[in-house]
């Protein structure tokens, strides 16, 4: 605040602020509101937590705010460009405007597309949600953006389910890499004129025969899934340039005229590893469930076990990549500020938690303790714990049903 204080003289003149690689913690629109002309604003590398709002500041154009700890952020309507890959953000709210947007959220808490109001959503270019924690996707939620977006990453997130169907008419590249999709739907329609796309490492089975691509597409890459023989049959049947670029994407990226299958007996159609299965997703869908339950239990098997820390190994080195990329070099003090914050976050995620636990201990004591008054089970103490009180619950009700 003093350096920005030594420019308040010619404040109104500035237009470009670099207060990158400091230990800021806080900063707000009031502090900056002397600079009406500001347009370019970096904060990368510094410590600033919780909610930032620069929201009245109606010029500022590109905002860089890469390496910090912000959990929610509001901007203003003339923003163009946001940075803000590597920091906590589960909210961003932007006024309306009417430019185009490229909005750069690389790992942070984004749920879902609604995280980004409809001012965030409307008129983007470029949308970077790689590494978020965003499970299902509903495209109609982007429709304000269907004539301008033209490259959208939702690489290394946790998505099982797209929905709604919008034609995104300059799309280009779509990246749903590292996911948890199954099935490539009709949805996959609004994709339909890209150039390069990706759902390498996902658990696709099946593809939509109907689906259908442009003669422009260049890349195509569907490796590291587990697809049923009989979809890439149906579907490379009606796509034969489809067919052609996964070939060559193939070839391009390995070497390889196909891609090499994890298990040896599983075959290959076009350049893809497939297996016959005879009710394809019904199959799958229940080995995944398997799977699940096996490894929350802790009782998946060695192999099961080796591809969950395989993907999450690999999660980890993209976030550590990041982090690198927008890596900037600040003093001791700084750093002991982001050590310091860190903690405070970490305590914080603790605390709930605990508090979380206690709640639904005290939500299943008080069903329990209602069963046992309406069964009037017998011998049942406080000394009991929940699992031993369920379990004369269950014998009770056994015991009674015989009766």
């Amino acid at each position: 605040k003093q350096a920005l204080a030594s420019l308040r003289q010619s404040a109104w003149n500035v237009k470009e602020l670099d207060l990158s690689g400091n230990p800021l913690s806080q900063i707000s629109a009031a502090d900056l509101a002397p600079f009406t002309k500001l347009e370019l604003l970096n904060l990368s590398s510094n410590v600033l937590y919780e909610t930032l709002d620069l929201e009245s500041l109606s010029s500022l154009r590109t905002l860089d705010l890469n390496n910090n700890y912000v959990q929610e952020l509001l901007v203003g309507p003339s923003i163009e460009t946001l940075h803000a890959a590597n920091n906590n953000i589960s909210r961003v709210s932007c006024s309306r405007g009417q430019g185009k947007k490229n909005i750069y959220l690389a790992n942070n808490k984004i749920t879902v597309l609604r995280d980004l109001d409809e001012g965030c959503r409307s008129r983007v270019q470029y949308l970077d949600l790689k590494l978020n924690e965003i499970d299902t996707v509903n495209l109609a939620e982007l429709a304000a953006s269907s004539d301008t977006l033209e490259h959208l990453n939702l690489q290394y997130n946790f998505i099982y389910d797209i929905k709604g169907q919008v034609v995104f008419a300059k799309l280009k590249t779509l990246d749903l890499s590292s996911n948890k999709l199954a099935f490539m739907g009709l949805e996959f329609q609004s994709a339909a004129g890209v150039t390069w796309i990706s759902l390498r490492n996902n658990k696709l089975v099946l593809i939509e025969k109907a689906l259908r691509f442009s003669q422009n597409l260049e890349h195509f890459d569907l490796r590291g899934n587990g697809f049923h023989c009989g979809t890439l049959r149906d579907f490379f049947s009606k796509n034969q340039r489809v067919q052609t670029v996964a070939k060559q994407t193939v070839k391009k990226l390995t070497g390889q005229n196909e891609e090499e299958c994890t298990v040896p007996m599983h075959n290959h159609y076009g350049p893809y590893c497939c297996e016959d299965l005879p009710a394809p997703f019904a199959d799958r869908l229940i080995a995944l469930k398997r799977k699940e339950h096996a490894l929350l239990s802790g009782q998946g098997s060695e192999t099961e076990r080796l591809e969950c820390e395989r993907e999450n190994q690999a999660r980890q080195r993209e976030i550590n990549a990041l982090k690198e990329q927008y890596r900037t070099v600040i003093d001791q003090v700084t750093l002991r500020k982001q050590a310091k914050i860190t903690l405070e976050q970490k305590k914080k995620a603790l605390d709930e938690q605990v508090s979380n636990g206690r709640r639904a201990h005290a939500e299943l004591d008080g069903t329990l303790q209602q069963a046992v008054g309406q069964i009037e089970l017998q011998n049942a103490t406080e000394e009991q714990s929940p699992l031993q009180l369920l379990r004369a619950i269950v014998k009770r009700y056994e015991e009674m049903y015989v009766e």
